[in-house]
């Protein structure tokens, strides 16, 4: 390579670096990393309804601001679009196989580690009450006010959940 090619690539090199620092760059999406804790004592496999922990927050009268209502919204428009697609069903008998637990205050300040971006999901078997299976996904909630990554980490989340009992 020429002194002229050598110029160019130093200056088109130095130009990327100036734009990235300058957030002129195309932002790279965080990848989303999932933990995993099933129980080994958990029989999911006799599971059919669920319901949730507690309401959604979006009822509540105060101490939310609106970015936690509509995370805690997002949250659970996709833990109940998985869970029904695994063929789980909402409980109406009051009286359900498992509990879910995530996306609101009750797990942790702040959204469990909305800082760090964290999101937990919880699924308790009710017979027992106690935590049967566990999911974090990192890079979820930070710096994502319209929740476009919170479906795709459910989804990630949610993909060793066995199918419902039918």
């Amino acid at each position: 390579m020429g002194r002229l090619g050598g110029e160019r690539l130093a200056a088109l090199l130095l130009s990327s670096m100036i734009a990235g620092a300058c957030g002129l760059a195309p932002a790279v999406e965080p990848t989303i990393k999932v933990s995993a804790e099933t129980l080994s004592w958990a029989d999911l496999s006799a599971w059919h309804t669920y319901r949730w922990w507690k309401p959604p927050i979006v009822d509540a009268d105060a101490g939310f601001t609106e970015h936690e209502k509509r995370v805690d919204w997002y949250v659970r428009s996709a833990v109940d679009h998985e869970l029904t697609a695994r063929g789980y069903a909402p409980d109406t008998a009051r009286n359900p196989d498992f509990v879910a637990d995530g996306g609101g205050k009750d797990l942790g300040e702040a959204l469990m580690g909305y800082e760090r971006g964290m999101l937990t999901l919880e699924l308790v078997d009710v017979a027992t009450r106690r935590v049967a299976w566990r999911r974090q996904a990192s890079a979820v909630l930070a710096s994502d006010a319209k929740g476009k990554r919170v479906g795709p980490a459910i989804q990630k989340m949610m993909a060793s959940l066995p199918a419902g009992a039918r």
